[in-house]
């Protein structure tokens, strides 16, 4: 019995012990997604096309034209293109932990262990490549002005997050995609607590010289600096 008290004694103070780690890490996270990084004057021309970020409750994706007078992203990432011409294609980029992605197709295929393996396995990051139609209106969408020092900034981030192979094009990992017109790239990088999804969001952002918050681990913290 005195051994089974130690055991219960033991869990419950581990148990208590990653509570606090949570409730600090969501505290922090909170706090410092809440602090301004202001971004710089662009000088925007009729002729810039516009980028947006849109999110979810939990993830943000960067959504650019397919086609731009400084690149052609479907030749860098031909995997998935649509076959059939489709007028003002975008294409939405996300980065994140390669197990997750191919384990947790939807939320509700979401796993304990998945999701512990994410945040602490150190696994292989994925560039989740996806063509979409023009977000402009969509819900939970906003739209960026750049400029062209902006987005050559931006299009070098993304383009150096993926692991290119020598002609320049992505390199596409296992699985595909659960949709028609999505695909998953090898990228560099590490999935951290420290390091998310919309953290990586939140770097290419201001890279383009975007407004951003100090750390934002979570959605609302890419979204809420863009007004």
């Amino acid at each position: 019995m005195r051994a089974l008290r130690l055991a219960l004694a033991a869990v419950a103070a581990l148990v208590a012990g990653l509570l606090g780690l949570a409730i600090l890490y969501i505290s922090v996270a909170f706090a410092l997604a809440l602090v301004p990084l202001g971004g710089r004057a662009q000088q925007v021309a009729a002729s810039d096309p516009p980028a947006y970020v849109c999110a979810t409750l939990t993830h943000t994706d960067i959504v650019l034209p397919a086609w731009d007078g400084l690149v052609d992203w479907t030749a860098v990432f031909p995997d998935a293109v649509p076959v059939a011409f489709v007028p003002n294609l975008h294409v939405a980029f996300g980065w994140g932990d390669l197990t997750f992605y191919r384990e947790t197709p939807s939320w509700a295929d979401l796993r304990f262990r998945t999701a512990m393996a994410a945040l602490f396995g150190g696994g292989p990051s994925a560039l989740h490549v996806a063509y979409v139609l023009d977000p402009a209106g969509v819900p939970g969408c906003k739209r960026l002005a750049l400029d062209r020092v902006g987005r050559e900034a931006l299009i070098g981030f993304i383009r150096g997050t993926a692991a290119l192979d020598p002609a320049g094009r992505g390199v596409p990992v296992a699985p595909p995609g659960t949709g028609t017109h999505e695909a998953f790239y090898a990228a560099h990088g590490t999935y951290r607590p420290w390091r998310t999804c919309n953290v990586w969001t939140a770097e290419a952002l201001r890279a383009a010289g975007v407004p951003t918050a100090l750390w934002p681990p979570f959605s609302f913290g890419v979204m809420w600096p863009l007004g």
